[in-house]
């Protein structure tokens, strides 16, 4: 990348800007260059790249399984918050 190239304004969050920073420098980049790579590999699909393993139907009832106690007891403990006075 050059000078020449274009360049252009743009708005961000603070805490984002801050998280760029803190992985620019990790990565050893520039602020423009860590934001410029990121986005380099979401628009090409780099991420793609990743392979998983296909998930068995035995893992995936148990991960519901998991998912749903989870909620019945958040939903237990916010219904016994409201009861009491």
């Amino acid at each position: 990348m050059t000078r020449e190239d274009p360049q252009m304004k743009l708005r961000l969050p603070v805490e984002l800007k801050d998280r760029l920073m803190t992985l620019a420098e990790e990565n050893g980049r520039s602020l423009n260059a860590e934001v410029v790579k990121r986005l380099e590999e979401s628009l090409t699909g780099a991420s793609e790249g990743a392979k998983t393993e296909p998930v068995d139907d035995r893992t995936m009832d148990l991960f519901a399984d998991t998912v749903a106690m989870r909620v019945v007891l958040a939903l237990d403990q916010r219904e016994g918050r409201r009861r009491k006075p």
